[in-house]
């Protein structure tokens, strides 16, 4: 069974800084605005022999994170603000979860005798899963008066640091979810061989999760999110997700231990939000080779600390910013499109009621090869709802049999670059390469 166990340490540490070049001592502001931090977490998981249609998987979790200051607010009344108190020094908060999941599958087939379609196959994932998570950090949160009405909120004397802080409260109970997907098996008629028959998917994925905490006084279940993805006519991916409140509302908005199925048993909840979105992409060349998703161009990759969230973000800002240099040749020129809608419904406390508020957006990345060794692109982000042009960027890219070069700007938007780089194709030798980058940001 020793063999099975697994134990990693994964490490993650990082220190930024910014500053004005518009002001005077940049130095003195590098130090002042210093910030660093480091994440562990240490895994534990074991891999046990499936039992019948059950597979079963207990784990153990051990985070902790390194601070090097707290901020504390407190309720000015003479100013009628927050005033934030910022000490320095080394902290540490740490975090433990228990766990044992069990999943299964279940697969069922409606077959038809003749005609075009053959069968219908569905297959269901559920999951539920018991977990534990003490609350080992109530110490560092805090109350604070928010506002002149009195109000008070929960503030985390580590908000603001590079890695964020643990939540409050502890966990005692189970997540659950299920999640659905729907083919059928279709039979071209010209075509008599065991290759006629076309497997085709009707919905990718339909998906529902939630979580029950027993060791809460009230409010037990968390939100209920749902999720589905399906791809139609195999060139249009569409993805929607779902929050549901399963709890009533009182006349200020705050939620009541009723839940709402009682009085509309066909209701999963009130919704939250919603989201849509829909992709498509067109090119020439070579269909049979995958195309590159949307990498959604032109939205924002910098967070309010004018820095990626790790280093997952930084790797995709970047190829964001600088898809130039990686473009691919062989495809003599591309559209790619991306449009989302979004819902939200927040409760009003003016109106003493709920407002909703939809936002649309749509995002587009294009290229097009003037020679076979020069390519241009054109990536740009426009907001329907406030009828405002996003970031804008462009491309020149230069093939140079081992080296590549290339320019991307972006003139227009929040968030104004330019970055010229010459590096070697290689992957193993891209980080040796010849870069000048500029970043003008809007705030």
């Amino acid at each position: 069974w020793f063999e099975n166990l697994g134990v990693a340490l994964n490490t993650n540490a990082r220190s930024l800084t910014s500053f004005y070049d518009t002001a005077g001592n940049i130095g003195r502001q590098i130090t002042d605005n210093l910030q660093w931090g480091a994440s562990h977490n240490v895994p534990i998981t074991l891999s046990l022999p499936q039992l019948g249609p059950l597979q079963i998987a207990p784990s153990i979790s051990y985070q902790e994170k390194w601070y090097q200051q707290k901020v504390r607010r407190v309720w000015n009344a003479a100013d009628g603000k927050q005033d934030t108190l910022t000490s320095k020094g080394f902290s540490r908060a740490y975090e433990m979860t228990f766990g044992m999941s069990t999943s299964t599958r279940i697969f069922g087939m409606y077959t038809f005798k003749g005609g075009k379609v053959q069968a219908i196959r569905h297959e269901i994932r559920p999951f539920i899963s018991a977990n534990y998570k003490p609350d080992l950090n109530k110490r560092d949160w805090y109350s604070v008066q928010a506002d002149t009405s009195g109000r008070l909120e929960r503030r985390s004397v580590y908000e603001g640091s590079i890695y964020g802080a643990y939540s409050e409260g502890e966990f005692g109970g189970l997540s659950f979810g299920i999640d659905n997907n729907v083919s059928m098996k279709v039979r071209n008629k010209k075509d008599t061989s065991a290759e006629g028959v076309k497997k085709i998917s009707i919905i990718d994925g339909f998906s529902i999760t939630g979580a029950y905490n027993f060791l809460r006084d009230s409010l037990k279940l968390d939100v209920l999110n749902v999720s589905a993805r399906s791809n139609l006519f195999e060139k249009v991916n569409i993805t929607a997700s779902a929050i549901l409140d399963p709890y009533e509302k009182d006349s200020l908005g705050r939620s009541i231990d009723q839940l709402v199925w009682k009085k509309n048993p066909f209701s999963l909840g009130r919704m939250v939000s919603a989201s849509v979105s829909m992709q498509t992409s067109f090119r020439g060349g070579d269909k049979t080779k995958p195309a590159q998703p949307n990498t959604g161009i032109g939205q924002e990759n910098i967070n309010q600390s004018g820095m990626p969230l790790d280093e997952y973000d930084q790797e995709m800002a970047y190829i964001n910013n600088n898809p130039g240099e990686f473009v691919d040749f062989s495809i003599p020129w591309n559209i790619d499109l991306n449009y989302s809608l979004r819902y939200n419904r927040l409760f009003d406390i003016t109106k003493k009621g709920f407002v909703s508020s939809f936002g649309q957006d749509v995002n587009w990345n294009s290229s097009v090869n003037l020679t076979p060794k020069w390519k241009i692109g054109v990536n740009g982000f426009y907001n329907i709802t406030d009828n405002e042009l996003g970031t804008i960027s462009m491309y020149l890219s230069r093939e140079m049999h081992c080296w590549q070069m290339a320019i991307n700007i972006s003139p227009v938007g929040k968030y104004k670059f330019f970055n010229l780089s010459i590096s070697p194709k290689s992957g193993l030798l891209r980080d040796l390469k010849i870069n000048r980058t500029r970043y003008f940001i809007d705030l």
